[in-house]
């Protein structure tokens, strides 16, 4: 699945210097074994998807090895919430909250279909019933993979997975609503996240930096968020315009394939219309395909590491504030000192911001290091995907298009 796969890639790593370019390597997964998260069933209610979240563990804080729970979209996001608000969570890059299911394009098409029954032809009608199947249950599937990534990058991280909130979410059989916000919290939430992602770029081009490695990495990841989000944006209106494309063509080839059927006093004509009527009606059932693979393979691959990137701005303006919390409580402990007041709790509070921000410089520069390998690697492999698709689209294209031309040079003889 695109979930197994995204998984994979974030437990891949590049060979050192001297091994063969091009070469992997995979870690060593012997402790993620102890804690193996999926989710095995997804049912949609009304438009509230309850995913069913299961979990295989031999480590001995669970008191059960192999049980499931129920839960929805906004407990996921109650989740990731708790990562995000923890500040012992602070030097490290929290995988991307799951994007809300939306099955709105499909809805658009339904009620389309119910107003449209009496007027559109049987056999039209008949492909917007299928075409409306295969893009719910594409975007079902979608829904179900990307919350199953972020389960399973906690599941995987030797450090994230050891919070309670994780244990609770994966273990803790009833609802979760008392733990989740409520509309105006949420509201507040994404107002203030809004305003804090307009601030990011500006606190860390603005800090100077006196580390090497963390000035190389601020730089980048302030240019390759920006570019990531224009890729992102642009597959997105090239996915819309083949859907497009594939809407005008269905369209067209059962109009065609009608014209055909009704010009019984022109035989040729008519068999020659039919049959390029069906030929592009398989057009169309390739290229919905192509268009369902190019969403997957490349324009949710952009939209995940656009937020993984933005989820390593935040770890890296964390890392600046707690630089800033450090040079303030010193400068205060200096005062305290030449005053000769509360030199105790200055000192203290000195000695625990160096300490938080120490830590901080020491797991960020770890999870930026692993940030680089899990996205050299998913690109890879989500580019070959993408590549090995299109070539079989265009070799099933040629091959349907070569005997259609035989097929009509027989009808015209």
């Amino acid at each position: 699945s695109h979930s197994i796969a995204l998984c994979k890639m974030a437990a891949t790593e590049e060979k050192p210097e001297g091994e063969a370019p091009g070469a992997t390597k995979s870690v060593d997964l012997a402790d993620t074994e102890s804690l193996k998260v999926s989710i095995a069933d997804a049912l949609n209610e009304q438009d509230v998807v309850k995913f069913t979240v299961q979990t295989k563990t031999t480590l001995d804080r669970f008191p059960k090895k192999d049980f499931q729970v129920t839960r929805t979209h906004e407990e996921f996001l109650w989740l990731h919430s708790q990562y995000i608000d923890s500040p012992k969570h602070a030097g490290y890059i929290i995988p991307p909250a799951p994007p809300k299911p939306d099955f709105s394009q499909s809805h658009g098409k339904l009620a389309k279909l119910q107003s449209g029954d009496s007027e559109m032809p049987q056999e039209e009608l008949q492909k917007l019933r299928q075409e409306i199947q295969s893009e719910y249950l594409a975007a079902f599937q979608k829904t179900v993979a990307m919350h199953e990534v972020f389960l399973i990058r906690l599941s995987m991280h030797p450090h994230l997975r050891e919070d309670q909130s994780l244990q609770t979410f994966l273990e803790y059989e009833k609802d979760l609503s008392d733990k989740k916000k409520s509309g105006m919290e949420k509201a507040k939430g994404a107002l203030f996240t809004a305003m804090t992602n307009m601030v990011q770029g500006d606190i860390l081009s603005t800090t100077s930096e006196p580390e090497e490695f963390f000035a190389r990495n601020r730089d980048f990841v302030l240019h390759y968020h920006k570019i990531i989000s224009d890729a992102a944006h642009a597959s997105e209106v090239k996915v819309k315009a083949r859907a497009n494309l594939v809407s005008q063509l269905s369209t067209f080839s059962t109009k065609l394939t009608h014209l055909g059927n009704t010009q019984a006093n022109h035989h040729v004509m008519s068999d020659v219309m039919r049959k390029c009527g069906g030929a592009i009606s398989t057009v169309v059932a390739i290229e919905k395909k192509l268009a369902a693979k190019e969403d997957l393979k490349m324009s949710d691959l952009l939209r995940y590491y656009r937020d993984d990137a933005n989820a390593a701005k935040e770890l890296m303006v964390r890392r600046v504030k707690a630089h800033k919390e450090m040079t303030r409580t010193a400068k205060e402990h200096e005062k305290a000192k030449l005053k000769g007041k509360k030199v105790i709790e200055a000192q203290s509070a000195a000695t625990q911001a160096q300490a938080t921000y120490e830590a901080i410089t020491k797991s960020a520069t770890t999870e930026l290091e692993t940030f680089k390998k899990r996205r050299m690697a998913a690109f890879r492999k989500g580019l070959i995907h993408y590549a090995q698709c299109q070539i079989k689209q265009s070799k099933d294209e040629y091959a349907l298009w070569k005997q259609t031309l035989i097929s009509m040079k027989e009808i015209t003889k």
